[in-house]
């Protein structure tokens, strides 16, 4: 995801943010909806509808095309894959997932901070994340990109026997052999990044299919669609969700930087990736994607590098008679949720200031296409674009 200074507003992530007296107060984010993407859906049959999709979602489009071929096979009772085709299924999303990792952590993370890009390094992986899908290729390639976060992401963690016990010891570490740890000291350095009134929203766990249809039933509401909840309250998916619990992902979010927290949770995300590539369907780690099936109608559940993904699929005579999907975005870009809640300021802070701020919140939480960022006084006078 990139900012996009002006243009045509189609297609972008338009976030307004509302400052009285040099603060943020509140923010305001329009995304591209779904719904449009879903219309286009009706009416075909599900093979004709998973190429659709392929080529419409703006992020992560095979966990797109998966997940709606699940929930259509669920909806009509067919049979469950066979083990080799479920471990091809995971090893494919797995690669996906860490190509936008790839992509965030060695791009668009270092250039936000004012580093070099490390295009060659990423265009090696990509190249082979895309192409390489047999099971010896896909296990080759796993301990390459676990080679990659030891060595040149995360060395100064793995060198080390103890843990880091505080901030200036955790960029210590990051500093030591990282292609990210001068981004990493940038990011801390910038200070904390706690919500303004001082709590995060909830953490999204992992939930099967099945989980899902209990929590919100057979059909989700067109307010669950446009701003989807967990037990009443907003929440948030992605890695930071994934790995809150990890020591040193902790560290981070108790001392209140919670973008740090964000980014690094992103390489461990990416290792994690890389270890499905090599060992899929563990015992220990709930598959990528899952389906549940009631009558007519088929949901599927898919954990990608943004956050979870959510599909419901009804089918009338062998087509597909309307579709649901729920992106991670609608979750982190929630009315009240991470983005909003985060965005709002504490102290004061300059036009400028702001934009790079919240530039920085939207790539953490990142949505999946362009975003324009627009400051506004109380009064309605637009300041500062980015």
């Amino acid at each position: 995801m990139q900012q996009q200074p002006s243009g045509d507003d189609e297609g972008v992530v338009r976030i307004t943010a509302h400052r009285r007296a040099n603060r943020i107060v509140r923010t305001t984010v329009a995304i591209p909806g779904s719904a449009a993407q879903s219309r286009r859906l009706v009416g075909l049959d599900p093979a004709a509808a998973v190429d659709t999709l392929a080529t419409l979602a703006t992020h992560s489009p095979r966990a797109h095309a998966l997940a709606l071929g699940q929930a259509c096979a669920a909806a009509q009772g067919n049979a469950a894959h066979d083990h080799a085709k479920l471990v091809a299924i995971e090893r494919e999303l797995a690669a996906e997932a860490a190509d936008t990792h790839l992509r965030r952590l060695l791009i668009e993370w270092p250039q936000a901070l004012g580093h070099d890009a490390r295009h060659t390094r990423y265009n090696e992986f990509h190249r082979r994340l895309t192409t390489k899908t047999d099971p010896a290729s896909c296990f080759e390639l796993g301990g390459d990109v676990l080679d990659l976060v030891a060595r040149e992401m995360l060395a100064g963690f793995f060198n080390r026997i103890r843990m880091p016990h505080n901030l200036a010891e955790f960029i210590e570490r990051a500093d030591t052999g990282s292609i990210l740890g001068a981004v990493l000291r940038d990011m801390i350095e910038l200070g904390p990044s706690q919500p303004s009134a001082g709590r995060g929203v909830a953490i999204l766990g992992t939930q099967t299919a099945a989980a899902w249809v209990a929590t919100i039933g057979t059909w989700p509401s067109d307010e669950f669609v446009a701003h989807p909840t967990f037990a009443g309250e907003p929440a948030e998916t992605g890695p930071l969700a994934r790995h809150a619990a990890s020591p040193l992902v902790r560290l981070l979010l108790d001392r209140g930087h919670r973008l740090s927290a964000r980014l690094f949770s992103k390489i461990i995300d990416l290792a994690d990736c890389a270890s499905r590539m090599r060992y899929p369907l563990t015992d220990d780690v709930p598959p990528l994607l899952d389906a549940s099936a009631g009558p007519g109608v088929g949901m599927a559940r898919v954990s990608t590098a943004r956050g979870v993904l959510l599909c419901w699929v009804r089918m009338e005579g062998g087509c597909i008679a309307d579709c649901r999907i729920v992106p991670a975005a609608a979750w982190n870009f929630h009315p009240e949720g991470a983005f909003c809640r985060e965005a709002c300021s504490s102290i004061d802070e300059t036009p400028e200031a702001a934009l790079r701020r919240l530039s920085l919140l939207a790539l953490a939480l990142d949505p999946s296409v362009p975003y324009r960022i627009e400051l506004v006084e109380e009064a309605g006078k637009s300041r500062k674009r980015a």
